[in-house]
């Protein structure tokens, strides 16, 4: 992996880590490709301490630049389309009040095109979220519709980076329709649920750590290209869900170790999987402050000076994430 890699994989984990101390029994969603984007999007804005906070929350000390980066691997993504329907926004409205320097606007453009837009925040606060949510709705094919609410913005905001995707795609190895019906499903050492269960028999790669008593299943999507996993903990200890013991080691190199390929072999499998749909809309402003990013929320502290000469310029910020598991899983 290269050094981009390896730090998207670390602020995907380190994500993942803090959305589970909110909510110890929610389903989560999300997507921190999306999310990293967009911030090294509003990071190319950035100077001195804001700048070296964001590079060190994003994972980027060891990424040489930053922007051919993110270009590369949008790039990347973009040439598998024709597999998938991935839809991701990744978005910085900026007031045109700022008055962004045109350096600034034409170096977005290459590595981060049409992520970058110009609104009327300050004159047009309600006509300006309305077109935004437009927008937002056609892009993810109406799968998300206002995405801000009246409370997200108001005349007073500045810069608003907003992050939504959903994911569809269909399985190499399809579940058979007929094969679907409903089972138990454990939610814990003493209850389940009924819920309708898929299933297959076939081959798949399988693997197994054993001091954790966990088997990671890899589950391909059309033409390998891209493939989820699951972690699942073959026992559960208590009245928690089993996977505390789990979420609690897992760390960018124990995910790496664990999914290294010559960690799994291909295995005859009977899986159950359960049919789901999850979404997730989440402000990530308390998540990325207690990881260290905090200038970018302070107007006394913030530093968006490669962006404009406006002090005290603070950023907002919005996720939302759908998904749905009978084809895909974010």
């Amino acid at each position: 992996m290269d050094a981009l890699q390896l730090a998207n994989t670390a602020f995907a984990v380190d994500m993942f880590k803090k959305l589970c101390e909110k909510d110890k029994t929610a389903n989560i969603v999300f997507a921190p490709l999306c999310t990293s984007t967009s911030l090294a999007l509003a990071y190319k804005a950035t100077k001195g301490d804001t700048a070296d906070q964001m590079k060190k929350v994003l994972h980027l000390q060891d990424v040489k630049d930053v922007s051919f980066g993110f270009q590369t691997v949008t790039a990347d993504v973009s040439k598998l389309t024709s597999f998938f329907a991935l839809k991701m926004v990744k978005r910085l409205f900026v007031d045109k009040s700022l008055s962004p320097t045109t350096d600034f606007v034409n170096s977005t453009k290459r590595p981060f095109p049409s992520e970058l837009e110009l609104v009327e925040f300050k004159e047009k606060t309600e006509e300006t979220r309305q077109k935004i949510n437009k927008s937002l709705s056609e892009l993810t094919d109406g799968k998300m519709e206002n995405i801000l609410n009246e409370d997200s913005v108001s005349d007073k905001t500045q810069i608003l980076l907003v992050n939504a995707a959903y994911f569809v795609t269909n399985w190499m190895k399809k579940f058979p329709e007929a094969e679907i019906k409903e089972c138990p499903f454990k939610i814990n050492k003493t209850e389940t649920k009924p819920v309708q269960m898929m299933n297959l028999e076939a081959t798949f790669c399988l693997g197994y750590v054993k001091e954790l008593n966990v088997a990671i299943l890899e589950l391909p999507c059309l033409n390998k290209h891209i493939s989820m996993l699951i972690l699942l903990p073959k026992d559960i200890e208590d009245e928690t869900t089993g996977l505390e013991k789990l979420e609690k080691a897992l760390t960018p190199e124990t995910l790496l170790q664990w999914t290294n390929p010559s960690m799994m072999a291909n295995t005859k499998v009977n899986v159950f999987l359960p049919k789901f749909s999850v979404e997730g809309d989440y402000d990530l402003k308390p998540l990325l402050e207690s990881l260290g990013m905090t200038n970018v929320f302070n107007e006394s502290a913030s530093d968006f000076s490669e962006m404009c000469e406006t002090k005290g310029v603070v950023l907002e910020q919005h996720s939302g994430y759908y998904g749905f598991g009978e084809r895909v899983l974010f």
